[in-house]
């Protein structure tokens, strides 16, 4: 039989040497509980659901499948973990900025206010982008005031490109990779003095950009971990890949809860973009040599982020590379339900579930994660239909009619609930 995927476990996980090389990676992240604080008085804040299939549990032959929905962050246009990050290092420029001109260090509500507009609207914020970052920086400048330039490669679908585009950024596109897109962004920021914005870290997150993406990130970890019902009982942490900043950010929050009782940390990327999987197989950061064409468009990245890999080479467990089809039958099958709340779940979010599916038939990649009927595991569902035409070309049906699914199972199992208090009075 000829697999369609790659494992490859981490013999390097734990040890000394991996740690000692993350250290100065973890120490500059140290602090992130400012970042969440922040986030939490926004007004468009709430915290996203931590949803339970225990249908599909039982179907996989698991324990408990748990499975945080970042669907409706920031609302369905933005739908992406991504719309925490980006938006809170433009707060933080631009209160630096007005500190700089004023002397004085302004809220972000007073930023919200338009009160510093005639300083802030002065300024330009840009990234590459496969769409949701971009998104949320976007997001973030229309919020807080300033300029937005989104660069995206030849790969993004039109659908993305517009959906920045109706939010008021300035959208390029580069002929090339996304690698492509990030250099010439990097380089139109450096003529024109703007502020170049991006999870990728080339100096352990000392840069304070970087910091503050990754630290807005921790607002979806910090939620799920207070979400889980019983922490120490998590065996299993699924994570997608790209270029691993926000599976850094995943693993380093459970372990920082967790401190050595910790379960495996699993990371996921597609057959054509492994960045992730060849530098853990080389024990070094090294590009993925596959054509970055997916339909996991988050995820289709030639390289790591170096300060990232670093945080990955010392906590993941397991390198997973996986094909299209199997993330297309997770969306379906999440989409469904079949037993459990329908989920919303996009092209990048979904190959944690894609892996469980397969296991469930796969004996030989059940055992090398060791899944079994005590396995109680963490998916992370980091965005919701970020492209609706592609995300209802896949399942079949739209994002709002799965939604409106989604509803109808909420108000049913409430319902239910009433029913049988009625019963026991």
């Amino acid at each position: 039989m000829t697999l369609t995927y790659a494992h490859h476990t981490n013999a390097y996980r734990l040890t000394t040497q991996a740690e000692e090389a993350a250290r100065p990676a973890i120490e500059n992240l140290q602090g992130w509980h400012e970042a969440v604080s922040e986030i939490h008085t926004w007004p468009e804040y709430e915290p996203q659901p931590l949803r339970t299939l225990d249908a599909a549990a039982v179907r996989i032959g698991v324990g408990k499948i748990y499975y945080k929905d970042e669907s409706e962050r920031f609302g369905r246009g933005l739908a992406s973990f991504k719309a925490l990050g980006a938006p809170y290092a433009v707060a933080r420029l631009l209160i630096d900025e007005v500190e700089g001109v004023t002397g004085k260090r302004p809220t972000t509500e007073q930023l919200r206010s338009g009160k510093f507009r005639s300083i802030t609207e002065r300024i330009t914020v840009c990234v590459a982008t496969d769409g949701n970052q971009g998104r949320g920086l976007v997001y973030g400048a229309k919020v807080f005031g300033c300029r937005c330039v989104d660069y995206v490669h030849g790969h993004v679908s039109a659908g993305r490109k517009d959906a920045m585009e109706r939010l008021g950024a300035i959208v390029i596109r580069i002929d090339g990779e996304y690698e492509a897109s990030v250099a010439r962004a990097k380089e139109d920021a450096r003529i024109n003095g703007w502020h170049f914005v991006s999870s990728t870290s080339w100096d352990n997150f000392k840069s304070p950009i970087a910091r503050y993406v990754m630290n807005a990130y921790m607002v979806m970890v910090e939620e799920a971990l207070d979400q889980i019902p019983d922490l120490r009982s998590i065996t299993h942490v699924f994570m997608q890949g790209g270029v691993g900043s926000i599976a850094a950010a995943v693993f380093l929050g459970f372990q920082q809860r967790l401190k050595f009782a910790l379960p495996r940390f699993v990371v996921i990327e597609p057959n054509e973009a492994d960045c992730l999987f060849q530098s853990a197989k080389n024990n070094r950061p090294t590009p993925s040599e596959g054509s970055l064409k997916t339909i996991m468009a988050g995820l289709a990245c030639r390289e790591v982020s170096p300060a990232a890999w670093a945080i990955l080479e010392w906590l993941g467990s397991d390198y997973l590379r996986i094909p299209d089809f199997w993330v297309e039958d997770a969306m379906k099958s999440l989409a469904r339900g079949n037993g459990d709340i329908p989920v919303v779940s996009g092209e990048s979010a979904a190959g944690g579930m894609g892996v469980l599916l397969n296991a469930a038939s796969d004996d030989l990649l059940r055992t090398a994660l060791s899944l079994n009927g005590d396995s109680q595991i963490v998916l992370f569902g980091c965005e919701g239909a970020t492209d609706p035409a592609i995300y209802e070309r896949i399942v079949g049906s739209s994002p709002d009619a799965v939604f409106a699914r989604r509803d109808d199972f909420v108000t049913g199992l409430q319902h239910a609930d009433f029913r049988r208090g009625c019963a026991r009075t």
